[in-house]
């Protein structure tokens, strides 16, 4: 229950933030992909780089997680397709819908009727991504239990 309290803890601090910086406004994020608003890359880059840095340092010093206790890490993976196609979607749904899925529940807290939109594109995709993945798998494979083995 920890893990999910922090979490839950961690991510209204930063819905709070993102309303504050109006994130949740498609017209600022409009204005930022026209590159009218830089202030909004500013954020997104101080944040990158804090991030960055502060992650390779706790890796560096093998620090572990508050919270599950687990060394701090990461592995690498050479990009492929499905993350350039990924990516590609996620800008194209970003313009079209004039948010990220970040401020997603600031927006919906906010009583924003965009926020309900988005979150429900996040669900199908969320959804159809899984239902793919399984079809690639094939079919589970299935264990005789000592009922259908005849026993």
């Amino acid at each position: 229950m920890r893990v999910p309290l922090v979490g839950l803890l961690f991510g209204t601090a930063i819905g709070f933030v993102l309303a504050w910086a109006q994130l949740t406004d498609p017209d600022v994020i409009r204005r930022m992909l026209l590159l009218r608003e830089p202030d909004v890359f500013f954020l997104m880059g101080s944040a990158v780089a804090v991030a960055a840095v502060g992650a390779r340092l706790l890796k560096a010093t093998r620090t572990r997680a508050l919270v599950t206790g687990e060394r701090v890490g990461w592995s690498v993976e050479r990009p492929r397709a499905h993350h350039v196609l990924g990516s590609v979607l996620f800008g194209a749904g970003w313009s079209v819908a004039g948010t990220c899925p970040g401020p997603v529940a600031a927006m919906i807290g906010q009583g924003r009727l965009g926020g309900l939109f988005v979150a429900t594109g996040l669900v199908v995709g969320v959804v159809l991504r899984g239902s793919l993945e399984r079809r690639r798998a094939g079919p589970a494979p299935r264990y005789e239990t000592p009922a259908t083995a005849g026993l």
